[in-house]
This record gives C-alpha cells, structure tokens and sequence, in this order.
C-alpha cells in the first residue's frame, strides 16, 4: 500500500502504463538507465517505491542507479 507521501509526483495511470510500455521497448542496457532515471525523476531515487509503482524489477533498478551514480556500465551475457 502506499502512503500519501510516498506516492510518485504528478503521474497519472495512464503515464504510468506509458513509462511501462516504453521501458518493455528497450534493448540491452537501455531499460535500467531509463529505469533508474525515472526513479531518480518520481521516486525520490527509491528502488522499492518504484518496484510498487512501475512494477519494474527491484534489482533491475537498484543496478541501473548504481550504473549512473558510478559511470560503469555493467556487462553480462546476453
């Protein structure tokens, strides 16, 4: 459940599904930079608000903001 002040600002379900159908477009890397921005953009840069809210994985995001705050892209096998 969320709190009052936990929910994200300014998003409406509509933006929401929108930020979902564009983060499930993405290739590669892309998805975690632009999971980890959104987080950075209406979370509050919280992981697990923007687990409940985008329905992204956790981990997913929690790498892609380590991603940016350090520089280094992490490389797997795809």
């Amino acid at each position: 459940m969320l709190y009052p002040a936990e929910e994200p600002k300014s998003l409406t379900r509509l933006q929401i599904e929108d930020l979902r159908l564009a983060a499930s477009k993405m290739n590669g890397v892309e998805p975690r930079g632009f999971q980890a921005q959104m987080t950075l953009k209406y979370c509050q840069g919280r992981a697990r608000l923007a687990q409940t809210v985008f329905r992204w994985g956790r981990e997913n995001i929690e790498l892609g903001l380590g991603e940016k705050r350090t520089g280094i892209i992490c490389v797997g096998l795809q």
